[in-house]
């Protein structure tokens, strides 16, 4: 017999559906699609560039933010002569994102002017 059964009495089904202290919502970004839901939320007007730079990768936004931004790091430091100025300025930005991310100052409390 299973020694690890499941209960399905009401408080069993009661215990199973409540949020555990151990099991903490994600507050930081893990990847470059939250970071575009957080510069959604905050209402970034650049997210179009930054989706554009998040297509440089070769997983997109599924890309994680330490990866890319380690990437990002060495490709504005070592730019390529076929990159152009706007190319290279979305990279910066981008970059500039990623760190404000990575450092836990990239918040929805910095909400953007319109």
């Amino acid at each position: 017999m299973n020694t690890h059964s499941l209960d399905l009495t009401r408080d069993g089904l009661i215990s199973a559906l409540t949020a555990k202290p151990n099991l903490l919502p994600q507050t930081k970004a893990e990847f470059l699609r939250d970071v575009i839901a957080m510069k959604r939320e905050r209402g970034d007007t650049d997210i179009a560039d930054f989706t554009m730079v998040c297509r440089e990768f070769g997983s997109g936004i599924n890309a994680t933010v330490g990866g890319a931004a380690w990437a990002m790091r060495c490709w504005v430091k070592n730019r390529k002569t076929w990159i152009s100025e706007v190319q290279h300025a979305r990279r910066v930005a981008f970059l500039a994102d990623l760190d404000a991310v990575i450092a836990g100052t990239f918040g929805v409390e910095f909400k953007a002017v319109a």
